[in-house]
């Protein structure tokens, strides 16, 4: 993560083009999943904390679990997080859906294993996400569609306090550089 941060702000094109996501939404309900089976996306990969849930909380919405009855008659959907296992479970079991915890994202590996316990492949895959560093530059480094979603509270713990520091400072470059804006919500064409 610090290694993608230090290349992004020293101007490297390709890891700056790995932070970009192909798609930027305002949450997980905004998201045009007709356009992703359009696209023959089949395989969702959510994080959890400021994705779909606050963080270090196991409560989920009713507009949540709505949402994943819905989609889980389209497609295969894994909770994919780098939290811990007993943070996790208690929401998988909740949305019915399959889980991996302590993933270790944005690392190639993680990944690989979220496609293996789906029996998915890349290009029918997409990860949905708050974190740039994390959630964006791990599933675009293994070709897999980014979705940026905006978090779901200003709140974080350690970890993931650490990663929106360093992403509010890559924002504000490629904001510069007219290539990223908070708040300029895009589907890729």
């Amino acid at each position: 993560m610090l290694k993608t941060f230090i290349k992004v702000m020293l101007g490297n094109k390709k890891e700056t083009s790995f932070i970009i996501p192909d798609y930027y939404y305002p949450d997980i309900y905004s998201i045009n999943y007709e356009k992703l089976q359009e696209r023959k996306i089949d395989t969702l990969l959510f994080d959890v904390d400021n994705t779909i849930a606050f963080v270090d909380d196991i409560m989920i919405s009713k507009q949540t679990i709505k949402l994943f009855e819905k989609l889980k008659k389209t497609y295969k959907i894994l909770l994919f997080s780098n939290n811990h296992e007993e943070r996790v479970k208690p929401i998988s079991q909740k949305l019915g859906v399959k889980m991996l915890a302590q993933a270790d994202k944005p690392e190639k590996k993680a990944y690989e294993q979220a496609l293996q316990i789906l029996n998915a492949k890349e290009k029918n895959t997409a990860a949905i996400g708050d974190q740039m560093l994390s959630d964006i530059v791990g599933a675009k480094k293994i070709n897999i569609t980014a979705i940026l979603v905006d978090q779901l509270s200003s709140k974080n713990n350690l970890q993931t306090g650490l990663a929106q520091k360093l992403q509010k400072f890559i924002v504000k470059k490629l904001n510069k550089e007219n290539r990223f804006k908070y708040y300029n919500y895009y589907e890729r064409k």
